[in-house]
C-alpha cells in the first residue's frame, strides 16, 4: 500500500528551491510519485503566500514562472483534499491545524514537517510527525 503524506509548508519552501540534499531528493521523489502527495486547499493557499514573501523572493530570486511550475508540479502529483475537516489542536500556532486536518481527511501515514509545534506532537490519532530524513529513510525502505 503506497504511503500517504501531508508536507508542511516550510518544508515545501525548502523542496521549492532545492538545489541538492535531502529537500531536493524530496523533490525528486514527489516528481516521481514515490508516495502519494496529500495537500489542502488551505495548505496550497499558505504556500503560495510563503513563496511570495518578500524575504523569500529576495533570497531564491525565483521567477514567476519557476514558482508557477512548483505549484502545478504539487497540483499534478498530488491528491488535493475536500477541505471537510477542521479541528483545534494546536493551541500555540492554530494556523498549523490545517496539516492535521489534512492528514486526518486523507488517513495519511505522515506529516513531514520542521515546525516544533506540529513535530511535539510526535501522533496524532495514528499519523507519524516526522523530519525529511526519517521519512526519506522509509520510503526508501531503509
Amino acid at each position: 500500500m503506497p504511503i500517504k503524506v501531508v508536507i508542511d509548508t516550510n518544508v515545501m519552501v525548502s523542496v521549492a528551491f532545492a538545489k541538492k540534499g535531502l529537500a531536493k531528493e524530496l523533490r525528486d521523489m514527489i516528481a516521481d510519485e514515490a508516495f502519494i502527495l496529500i495537500i489542502s486547499k488551505d495548505i496550497l493557499t499558505e504556500l503560495y503566500r510563503v513563496l511570495h514573501y518578500p524575504h523569500i523572493l529576495q533570497r531564491f530570486n525565483p521567477s514567476k514562472e519557476d514558482l508557477d511550475e512548483f505549484i502545478g508540479t504539487l497540483i499534478e502529483h498530488a491528491v488535493l483534499t475536500d477541505g471537510k475537516y477542521s479541528l483545534h489542536k494546536i493551541a500555540d500556532d492554530p494556523t498549523d491545524d490545517k496539516f492535521l486536518a489534512c492528514a486526518m481527511e486523507t488517513g495519511a501515514d505522515y506529516i513531514v514537517s520542521r515546525d516544533p509545534h506540529l513535530r511535539s506532537l510526535k501522533h496524532y490519532h495514528g499519523i507519524q510527525i516526522i523530519d525529511v530524513a526519517t521519512f526519506i529513510q522509509k520510503v526508501k525502505g531503509k
